[in-house]
């Protein structure tokens, strides 16, 4: 029984099942909610006031730490119907595949670690974008082959998609001079690295057996299994050519032939 099982069984009446619904309720409310928080700047302060931001919280703003899973999407309304549709489908999948309590986990986990490294960067807003792609990455690591209708229209394998968000984290990790937000990065992905590293591994090693063995089976066939010892001659080089035994000699049929007109020439 692993770490995860044993959580599980201690603390698995605690989990919140369809988690998924509560979360796009929420932010479905929120959203509704934020019409009447617009600014004159086009701002939204209702929005604003749910962001993550260390140093508002540390000055007793701590509902921005609960506040953190239900903001909504900055997108238009149509991308966020889609938006709220592809994560319920998802943490659906991940609930069904994992069950509850590790999703919950799984979310947990992603949310505190993000807030964690939040704390070097005070001052500084912080969505809840990383946290919902973790999500994603992890239903794109267990489910690669499902189909996504891209604008609609397009069918593309999530398994392309996922790749595409790993691209995405790693330019901005790499393109931010800043390395308060590299590690901050680092953190919020690290739910998922916590959850699948173990699965990666045990799969590059399987696929380096399965390497291993397709090498050497190909080395076998490449071998000749029957070596002329006159002309040097194989199986693989003349595939044409019968081979015989006399003792553990091999001769092939062109050189017995040659042998046998040999001695009738000398008799």
């Amino acid at each position: 029984m692993n770490f995860l099982d044993k959580l599980e069984r201690k603390f698995g009446s605690l989990a919140i099942h369809n988690i998924a619904i509560y979360i796009v309720a929420g932010q479905v409310g929120i959203w509704l909610l934020s019409f009447g928080y617009v600014n004159s700047n086009g701002s939204n302060a209702l929005l604003e006031r749910m962001l993550f931001d260390s140093k508002l919280v540390l000055e007793g703003e701590i509902w921005r730490v609960f506040t953190f899973p239900l903001i909504p999407p900055f997108a238009h309304p149509i991308f966020l119907i889609f938006a709220w549709y592809i994560f319920y489908m998802i943490s659906s999948a991940l609930e069904s595949q994992w069950g509850a309590f590790r999703l919950n986990l799984y979310m947990l986990i992603g949310a505190i670690l993000g807030m964690a490294a939040g704390f070097l960067l005070p001052g500084v807003p912080i969505s809840n974008a990383i946290w919902g792609q973790t999500i994603f990455l992890a239903f794109a690591y267990l489910f690669p082959d499902f189909e996504l209708r891209l604008f609609f229209i397009l069918p593309v394998k999530v398994r392309w998609l996922g790749w595409i968000a790993w691209g995405y984290l790693v330019l901005i990790f790499f393109s931010n001079p800043f390395w308060q937000t590299k590690i901050f990065l680092i953190a919020s992905v690290s739910n998922y690295f916590l959850f699948f590293t173990k699965d990666i591994l045990q799969t590059l090693q399987s696929k380096k057996r399965i390497a291993n063995i397709k090498a050497e089976k190909e080395k076998f066939e490449a071998e000749a299994f029957h070596t002329c010892s006159v002309c040097g001659a194989t199986d693989k080089s003349d595939p044409d050519r019968d081979f015989r035994y006399r003792g553990e000699t091999c001769i092939c049929n062109v050189c017995l032939e040659k042998e046998k007109q040999a001695a009738q020439e000398e008799a």
